[in-house]
């Protein structure tokens, strides 16, 4: 019984690799998802009998913002995920990095910069994309105006509410420090910051999140239906501000800029 066991786990394991190494050769150069275009130069798919460790090179993810195009390429990539259990991948990103975007203004920005640790996770279920997690660790980097930055700790989370149509965020940081135009309205200096922040009108997004529409369309499906932004609780010491309150009000022009995901 246990040879059987585990020749079943071994052939299990050979048909799911194979099938993930086809979808990622005809992924590549093409879109994953609408709008997202992800593309390699290498891979190599690892972690007999249990794992699916895929490792690649010359990474990059190429999209179309709201003000413009975006891409981010790193020589590192790294994908982990069990051939069994519940539906969880693990992503790292090592060596050099690159950021390019355009600003609302239409000004291009490129940002380059080296993290000790860049990773993430995601948890699916039937409904798609149901918690997203992203951490960096002693970053480093600078724009290409020269305007540096260092970041001892950063971390994003992303969950759909589980008990309101909403999605929840959440943004830390400690000691970040940046200078000339990636200084913000925090100042230059961020010793510690933790925001929380809630999209109502979350099913505007659900599409979204089972990789059937883009950001934009999802973005603009929101907004039509009314979509909030409430910001709180928030703790924040930094050079330019000092707060601690469980709600931030709205004025037009306050913290909810910073948060927006609609970018």
């Amino acid at each position: 019984m246990f040879f059987a066991i585990a020749g079943v786990a071994m052939a299990h394991w050979w048909v799911v690799a194979g099938a993930l190494d086809k979808k990622l050769a005809e992924l590549n150069g093409h879109e994953a998802l609408p709008g997202i275009t992800v593309s390699y130069a290498t891979k190599t798919i690892s972690g007999f009998p249990f794992n699916m460790d895929v490792l690649f090179t010359g990474f990059a993810v190429k999209g179309q913002g709201a003000h413009g195009p975006f891409t981010w390429t790193t020589e590192k990539f790294a994908l982990h995920r069990l051939t069994y259990g519940r539906p969880q991948d693990i992503y790292e990103a090592a060596d050099n990095q690159s950021l390019s975007w355009t600003d609302g203004s239409g000004k291009s920005h490129v940002l380059k910069f080296l993290p000790g640790l860049l990773h993430a996770s995601s948890v699916m279920d039937e409904r798609g994309l149901l918690r997203f997690d992203l951490e960096a660790v002693a970053a480093a980097g600078a724009d290409s105006d020269g305007a540096g930055f260092t970041a001892a700790h950063a971390q994003f989370h992303l969950r759909r509410d589980p008990k309101m149509d909403a999605l929840d965020l959440m943004v830390s940081g400690d000691d970040i420090k940046a200078k000339g135009s990636i200084g913000g309205l925090f100042g230059d200096h961020i010793k510690s910051l933790k925001l929380y922040a809630t999209l109502t009108q979350g099913q505007a997004f659900a599409p979204l999140l089972e990789g059937k529409t883009s950001w934009a369309a999802a973005s603009t499906d929101w907004r039509a239906k009314g979509g909030q932004v409430t910001v709180g609780p928030v703790a924040i010491i930094s050079s330019g501000l000092s707060l601690t309150a469980n709600a931030v009000p709205d004025s037009g022009n306050d913290l909810r800029s910073v948060l927006d995901p609609l970018y």
